[in-house]
């Protein structure tokens, strides 16, 4: 009899303590979830044909969304930072503004505001303003940032690069570094690649070579020019 009912206790004790972790689990992804905040309302994509994106905060992701409609979230882990979302229409262009308060007096990067770019085809995504940090993932169109002093991190799938990347500096306004992470070697894109005069191209694969397309092929071109230093890297 004792037996039984120090195995019956046992049962008790697993029983409570499944029913925590349970408890734990289901907490943990509620908050996680909480902590993606929407900046602003969808908007849909439907009569758009061009978009442009400015704005002041401090880092700004752009990627490819399964949605019809863009959507903007707050994934900035420092809840001090305050975002207003802007977007208005201009015929067939959508004019989104980024713009995060106090933001000339503030380097902490600890996140971001994502844009989320519906599946549309549009002619062209371009970028302006005064971000410190942008990264970009694979989109389905073409995309120009001329931005003053942006570090800019180009995460990409080497299969599907169909579109033009522009990286337009100047003299004046020179991005502060391009980092290009690929999955694998692409052999359908042109890269054009031109530092400012002492800036480097690092390259520790030979990616460039590897993947140098055949003459004459119609590629999409990656252009980056003006930038202190541009890192080529596998992205395994």
């Amino acid at each position: 009899m004792k037996k039984i009912s120090i195995l019956f206790c046992m049962l008790i004790s697993m029983f409570c303590l499944a029913a925590c972790a349970k408890d734990s689990t289901d907490t943990f992804d509620t908050s996680a979830q909480n902590e993606t905040e929407k900046l602003h309302d969808d908007v849909s994509a439907e009569n758009i044909r061009c978009v442009t994106i400015s704005g002041n905060a401090r880092s700004i992701v752009i990627g490819q969304s399964e949605d019809e409609n863009f959507s903007f979230l707050n994934k900035d882990l420092n809840a001090e930072h305050v975002y207003q979302v802007k977007c208005a229409g201009n015929g067939d262009t959508l004019d989104i503004s980024v713009m995060m308060e106090n933001a000339e007096a503030d380097n902490d990067i600890l996140g971001s505001v994502w844009i989320n770019i519906p599946q549309k085809e549009f002619e062209e995504i371009e970028m302006t303003g005064d971000f410190r940090q942008i990264s970009l993932y694979t989109v389905n169109s073409n995309v120009l940032i001329h931005d003053s002093h942006a570090f800019v991190n180009l995460d990409l799938e080497a299969e599907h690069i169909k579109h033009n990347i522009t990286l337009d500096g100047s003299e004046s306004n020179t991005f502060r570094g391009v980092s290009v992470y690929l999955d694998k070697v692409p052999d359908h894109v042109k890269m054009e690649l031109t530092p400012i005069q002492g800036g480097t191209i690092n390259d520790p694969e030979n990616m460039l070579k590897k993947g140098e397309p055949a003459s004459g092929a119609e590629e999409p071109v990656i252009s980056i020019n003006n930038t202190k230093e541009i890192n080529i890297y596998r992205n395994e």
